[in-house]
Order: C-alpha cells, then sequence, then structure tokens
C-alpha cells in the first residue's frame, strides 16, 4: 500500500496537472476575441496540446499504478521473507530451549549421582569405622 507521502506527492501532481489544463482554457477563453482564423488556429492547437496532457496523464497514471502494484509485490516479498526469518528464528529458539532444558535435566541427574555415590561412600566409610573401633576395642580389651 503506497504511504500517505506518495499519496501526497501524486495527488499533488494530479492537481498540478489540473491547474495546468485550467490555465491552458482560460488562455483559450481570452483568445476568443481574437480573430476567427487565429481562434481556429488556436483551438486546433489547443486540441491537441490537451489530447497531448492527457495521453500524458493516462501515461503517469498508468505508471503509477504499475508503481503501486510493483511496491505492494515487493512489500509482501519483503512480509513473506520476514514471516519465514521469524518462523526460522522460532524454530531455532524453541531447539535452544530444548537443548538448554535437555542438558539442565543432565547436568541435574549427573549432580545427583554424584551426591549419591558421595553419600553412598560416606556411609561406607562410616561402616568401617565402626567396623574398625569394635575391632580395636575388641583387641584392646583382650589385652586387658
Amino acid at each position: 500500500m503506497p504511504s500517505s507521502e506518495e499519496l501526497d506527492l501524486a495527488q499533488m501532481e494530479i492537481r498540478h496537472l489540473k491547474q495546468t489544463v485550467s490555465a491552458m482554457r482560460e488562455e483559450l477563453e481570452r483568445m476568443g476575441a481574437e480573430t476567427k482564423r487565429q481562434v481556429q488556429q488556436a483551438l486546433a492547437g489547443a486540441q491537441a496540446e490537451l489530447a497531448q496532457l492527457k495521453n500524458t496523464i493516462l501515461a503517469q497514471r498508468q505508471q503509477m499504478e504499475e508503481m503501486q502494484f510493483d511496491k505492494q509485490r515487493v512489500i509482501q516479498q519483503a512480509l513473506a521473507g520476514a514471516q519465514s526469518e521469524i518462523g526460522q528464528l522460532q524454530s531455532a529458539i524453541r531447539a535452544l530451549r530444548e537443548e538448554m532444558e535437555r542438558q539442565r535435566n543432565s547436568h541435574s541427574e549427573a549432580v545427583q549421582e554424584v551426591k549419591r555415590a558421595a553419600r553412598d561412600e560416606r556411609d561406607q566409610l562410616q561402616q568401617t569405622i565402626v567396623a574398625l573401633r569394635e575391632r580395636l576395642e575388641t583387641q584392646h580389651a583382650g589385652q586387658r
């Protein structure tokens, strides 16, 4: 969709062309006081110029419509590209979040495993200490 600035420029150009056509018509009316031959010559010249202006206006209108169409096409392509990129980025974010969650879970499991192993080793060492104390006490009691 054309911007308001482009629309304003196009409307200003159309007004300018209308003013030009209007000025030409006024010139034709002023020339009406001249002789019949001059009027006929001026009228023929003005009609040719008017036809040329109409052709110019039509050509410019077509060009403006083509520009608007091209602009819309470019905008649609840009939007499609942006949507595609957004989709790719969202997929990448999703994949990174899943990987981060997987690593977090893996790390948590590893920490739990280390804690469990440390706890098991501590328990085993405490049992060993208890058994060695009992043996020492038994030996010490036997020597008395």
